[in-house]
């Protein structure tokens, strides 16, 4: 596919990370994702769960998955457009280790994912806390269930990047972090080039695991936990048949805990009484198949936008 005209689904989009289409680059982004990945490389798991925050088009999931057949994502862009484009990639690759969440992450996704007792053996946060107001907060809680954070941020001098209060409040983020995690390694990985202006650099730091963090990676992502997190993809299709196996295949006399996990959907018979299985299968009904959204919520978004639109239009100018 060619990489100098856009397709329609692109018109009017920045394109940030690569977008890769069947494996290739289909269209070059302004962002070093290479050289991020390559200083990462050494301390990412080789089995277990990643949470990638803001993924953007899912570039970092992609190359977790091609990197070990052992990893799951949980891949979250509650852009809608970014959202559109990372869905088409997972389904041109058929990426269906990668679970695309379009909820807005902060304090209340960190708690749905407490509240079930995940455990992740890395997430990343690359370039997307200066987004957050809770980005304390939110760290806070996910740190605690978390072996490795990878975290980016750009120079407080980089105008234009994130809100600029937040990205000021933050400051440097070497300082910020060791703060936030006083009894933990904090190690600057790389300074990668702005795209946004190559005079200043972005710096990627690790936070490191902290002590007695098992040893045993997390054996996958609470299904339960995701269905509340408005999932895009793998599609309605994909779950139902999969769901359909661990009904036949569970010899457990309760409603077993399914996990998202490299194999897929898998029962998980050390926990019991969750109603999982049957609570996702009722659940099911609101994934989309070939959208990014199920119907019933692209009319409420649609309606919303018109209401916005009404109310400006109301207002004095």
């Amino acid at each position: 596919m060619s990489t100098l005209s856009k397709p329609s689904w692109l018109h009017g989009l920045a394109v940030y990370q690569d977008v890769i289409l069947n494996g290739q680059v289909a269209y070059p982004g302004s962002r070093d994702c290479r050289g991020a990945w390559d200083a990462m490389l050494p301390h990412l798991p080789r089995a277990g769960t990643v949470l990638d925050v803001g993924s953007n088009f899912g570039w970092f999931g992609l190359q977790l998955c091609d990197h070990s057949l052992e990893v799951v994502v949980a891949s979250v862009e509650a852009d809608d457009r970014s959202a559109a484009v990372q869905r088409r990639v997972l389904e041109s690759n058929q990426a269906t280790r990668i679970c695309l969440l379009t909820a807005r992450a902060g304090v209340g996704m960190a708690r749905q994912f407490q509240t079930v007792g995940q455990r992740f053996d890395a997430v990343l946060c690359l370039a997307v806390l200066h987004w957050m107001a809770d980005h304390r907060a939110f760290l806070t809680i996910l740190g605690a269930m978390s072996r490795r954070l990878f975290i980016e941020h750009p120079d407080p001098a980089e105008e234009g990047a994130g809100v600029e209060q937040i990205r000021r409040e933050i400051g440097q983020i070497g300082p910020y972090l060791k703060t936030l995690f006083p009894d933990r390694p904090v190690t600057l990985l790389a300074q990668l080039p702005s795209p946004r202006d190559s005079s200043l650099k972005r710096e990627l730091w690790l936070v490191g695991e902290p002590s007695a963090w098992p040893e045993v990676p997390s054996p996958g992502l609470d299904g339960s936990a995701l269905m509340g997190m408005s999932p895009s993809w793998p599609p309605r299709s994909w779950w139902t048949d999969r769901l359909g196996s661990c009904a036949t295949g569970s010899q457990a006399s309760h409603d077993p805990r399914i996990l998202f996990s490299p194999g897929g959907l898998r029962p998980d018979s050390r926990q019991s009484g969750t109603d999982s299985l049957r609570r996702l299968t009722r659940l099911t009904r609101r994934i989309p198949e070939h959208h990014l959204h199920p119907p019933a919520r692209r009319w409420y978004r649609r309606a919303r936008r018109l209401g916005g639109q009404c109310l400006r239009a109301l207002l004095p100018r």
